[in-house]
């Protein structure tokens, strides 16, 4: 694997899973810290935890998926806002849909009620992360793939002028 890919693979990692996993644990302990009692938030385990347990490990697969998508769309020339825009999609694709199909698999009663929330965070998150997490990563990623081309042609010119 050729380095610039590592580094924008690498990238995707040290930006992405801070965060994201940080937005999964906040939203599973906010309810817990605004109101005082953990009902709420035995709910949510109880009723997503084994489906947030496939997402987080979706999402470190997805953040490697979605590095090299990166990679390629900077090096193909396409602006920042759609490399973030197909990065973000992408990485929520995977991250809900592995949510959604561990609900389907686990619950037996009111699955289409059931589907809402993840499906309503699919958006919203795709919305969210294409021009914040993603805009951020992308932008990393395009300097990390522009940097030894500068260099490059500052080498060549200072060859040329001597």
């Amino acid at each position: 694997m050729e380095k610039k890919l590592k580094q924008s693979i690498l990238t995707s990692y040290l930006i992405g899973a801070p965060i994201g996993i940080l937005t999964v644990i906040a939203t599973i302990w906010i309810p817990l810290l605004l109101t005082g009692e953990g009902l709420l938030t035995m709910v949510i385990i109880g009723t997503y935890g084994a489906s947030t347990v496939g997402l987080v490990i979706a999402f470190l697969i997805a953040l490697w998926i979605g590095g090299k998508l990166a990679h390629k769309n900077i090096n193909n020339g396409k602006s920042l806002i759609l490399t973030s825009f197909k990065y973000s999609t992408i990485v929520n694709l995977i991250i809900w849909t592995t949510f959604c199909l561990i609900v389907g698999i686990t619950v037996t009663k009111e699955i289409f009620l059931m589907m809402i929330p993840p499906i309503i965070a699919f958006v919203v998150c795709t919305i969210l992360t294409t021009f914040s997490i993603g805009l951020l990563i992308a932008y990393v990623i395009k300097q990390i793939n522009n940097k030894p081309a500068e260099l490059k042609n500052t080498v060549a010119n200072n060859v040329y002028k001597t």
